[in-house]
């Protein structure tokens, strides 16, 4: 019996340790958009402080590679890590998916990190995947072509949960009168896991670019594309400036207006982003704006049909921001 016992322990572990899995990522990531739950049901659980703690445990084990820590710590938040090796290209590729187990209690979304990324600096991330349509798919796209090192993708439909922040800010998205943003709402909330890791690899990677894909219907008015490092500030190296001649050298037809340049405009700059105020060195995220930019948060905000309708809109994004973030090809140095 007590050999029955032991074996069974040992497969149960082994089973627990033992997460892989391979083929196409970008369906396999894609397949998790198209179960994300939407805009009603008040399925996303706002964390915990000590869930956050764990959360921050198992990031850190993950860029030390250590998923022996990352696994055990994730386990208890019902996440889980599937070392993936991806296929669907001409060189198979390994990464690391933190998605959460197949029965969700908490929808906080998937993260993934490639095991050797091309640009070790740069992270995508897409905060309003389902509802802002195709960004998620967008994002996806790019990450597999480009190799970054992360990719961000939120749990729910960004209305899902009914419960208002406290954070700065408000929107007509959800109800469509102007009203704070819902705590589901990754990019206007501090206390999430989304910000967590966007602060833990903020801090971890030296240089690191953060690129977060947006969506919005556009009025007459209005440009293809609106783009903001976060603050009205121009910095020393500006990105946003790089990435619209690039997209621009990808369809001419694009037209912008990019928020440290042009002024006077005032529409989806993406000022209140929480993941961009701290990016840019605000001491409160959710209520205080940055008073400067680093640079290193990007916020674009895109039109339907040039650059999120379909694939041959996802290529202009993705070769614009292959020319502007060049391969690596570099071991990961991460600083602690």
């Amino acid at each position: 019996m007590k050999k029955i016992i032991f074996s069974l322990f040992v497969l149960l572990s082994f089973s627990a340790f033992s997460q892989t899995d391979s083929g196409d990522l970008e369906t396999y990531l894609q397949a998790k958009l198209s179960a994300m739950p939407g805009e009603t049901g008040n399925d996303y659980k706002v964390p915990t402080s000590g869930e956050l703690t764990t959360w921050g445990t198992v990031i850190t084990a993950i860029l030390a590679d250590d998923l022996a820590t990352a696994r055990t710590q994730a386990a208890t938040i019902n996440y889980q890590i599937v070392e993936y090796t991806n296929t669907s290209l001409s060189l198979s590729r390994v990464f690391y998916v933190l998605e959460e187990k197949s029965t969700q209690t908490n929808y906080w979304g998937t993260y993934v990190f490639s095991k050797t990324p091309d640009r070790n600096n740069l992270i995508l991330q897409s905060p309003h995947s389902s509802h802002d349509f195709n960004t998620g798919k967008q994002a996806i796209y790019a990450f597999n072509r480009l190799n970054t090192i992360a990719l961000f993708l939120n749990g729910t439909q960004r209305c899902n949960n009914s419960t208002s922040s406290t954070c700065a800010g408000t929107t007509t998205v959800c109800s469509g009168v102007s009203e704070a943003f819902k705590v589901s709402d990754q990019a206007h909330n501090s206390d999430n896991m989304f910000q967590k890791t966007t602060e833990i690899l903020f801090n971890a990677i030296s240089n690191s670019v953060f690129i977060q894909l947006h969506g919005f219907s556009k009025n007459s008015t209005d440009p293809y594309v609106i783009m903001s490092n976060g603050t009205d500030k121009t910095p020393t190296t500006d990105y946003a400036s790089m990435i619209k001649n690039e997209l621009f050298s990808t369809d001419n037809t694009l037209t912008f207006k990019l928020a440290h340049i042009d002024t006077d405009w005032d529409r989806l700059r993406g000022f209140t982003n929480t993941q961009g105020r701290f990016i840019n060195g605000s001491a409160n995220p959710c209520n205080t704006s940055a008073s400067e930019t680093s640079g290193r948060f990007i916020h674009i905000e895109q039109e339907k049909t040039k650059l999120r309708q379909d694939a041959a809109g996802w290529e202009k994004m993705n070769v614009a921001l292959g020319n502007v973030f060049a391969k690596t090809l570099s071991a990961v140095s991460y600083t602690h």
